[in-house]
């Protein structure tokens, strides 16, 4: 898979040629056709790029684009012929635009290098992103994604998955996890890592069975996570 992109474009025909054009070329791709929408489709997937059109009916362009901007590329499509929206679009945060009409091709190759570079930036950040299977951590934020969908952990979990995911395919023991936690070892450690572990996998498995089913249990050792 190339990556993942979010449309946001009010048009239909618009809409659905961009996204047969996208999945055409290996894109896994996602629409709207609105700004709440948009909003709502982009915290749920994390998008790699996001191409949007700056004049929907409920929600501003560029106020979309500022939300979306941080956290991926943002490629804007405008109507209009003179520069203004060019310009404030990439003074707020976008990192390309394209005029209406435009040639498709172009567009493809232009999404492209916007991923390059994201995944050139990503590579730069060192280690802040650990990836097995479905499961990404991201140590910038202290989040964990499965499939791309963000799933809420208490900072003791984030630890112990942390710790798994950086040593997949290895059994890490309950000695080593408690150590990740606390200076001194609580009574009954174990049953304290198990419950962590329960509850790590629950959280897993209500977005994605078979990734939660990736956390091994090896009885009188430990736990490993397979890669």
């Amino acid at each position: 898979m190339k990556g993942k992109v979010l449309i946001v474009e009010d048009d239909p025909l618009m809409l659905d040629m961009l996204r047969r054009y996208l999945e055409k070329e290996g894109f896994k791709v996602y629409t709207s056709s609105s700004g709440k929408g948009a909003l709502d489709r982009f915290s749920s997937v994390r998008p790699d790029v996001v191409i949007l059109d700056l004049m929907l009916p409920d929600e501003d362009g560029f106020e979309l684009c500022k939300a979306f901007s941080p956290d991926c590329m943002v490629l804007i499509l405008t109507a209009k012929d003179g520069d203004e929206d060019k310009i404030v679009g990439l003074e707020i945060g976008a990192d390309d635009y394209m005029n209406k009409p435009f040639n498709m091709r172009e567009l493809i190759a232009r999404v492209k290098a916007l991923l390059r570079r994201r995944r050139k930036a990503e590579a730069r950040r060192g280690d802040s992103i650990l990836k097995v299977g479905e499961l990404e951590i991201n140590d910038a934020d202290k989040s964990l994604y499965v499939n791309g969908e963000k799933v809420e952990l208490t900072s003791k979990e984030f630890k112990i998955l942390k710790k798994l995911i950086s040593c997949a395919g290895r059994v890490v023991s309950r000695q080593e996890l408690i150590d990740e936690l606390y200076s001194v070892r609580p009574p009954e450690y174990e049953r304290i890592i198990d419950t962590y572990i329960y509850r790590i996998r629950t959280k897993i498995m209500e977005v994605d069975k078979g990734a939660s089913e990736r956390i091994k249990t090896v009885r009188g050792f430990g736990y490993k996570v397979e890669s």
